[in-house]
């Protein structure tokens, strides 16, 4: 399921972001630092998510069977290349048309 839903996700969350009418306060860390950095999103987005679970870590007292999973984990680690994939595929394209040069 979580192979199925992933992508899903990535794409509502690609088009959430392309439509400029604001955004979460856990999504507009990364949105931030890639318009003030060099660094490129997917990598931002996925140091945003890793935080968040080592801090979800930290406070459940690294408790081996605290709600940190293997999904968590995927979802860290993929979330971020796959948002900037339909960023550039299908978001931006929609929303400013594609470029014919």
């Amino acid at each position: 399921m979580l192979a199925v839903a992933l992508p899903f996700l990535c794409l509502a969350s690609s088009l959430y972001f392309t439509a400029d009418l604001g955004v979460s306060t856990y999504d507009v860390w990364a949105l931030v630092l890639d318009r003030r950095t060099k660094a490129p999103f997917w990598l931002i987005r996925v140091g945003t998510d890793l935080i968040c679970v080592l801090m979800g870590f930290a406070l459940l007292g690294f408790r081996p069977r605290g709600m940190i999973g293997v999904g968590t984990i995927i979802t860290a680690f993929c979330m971020g290349p796959m948002i900037d994939l339909f960023n550039r595929r299908v978001s931006q394209p929609l929303r400013y048309g594609r470029k014919t040069s």
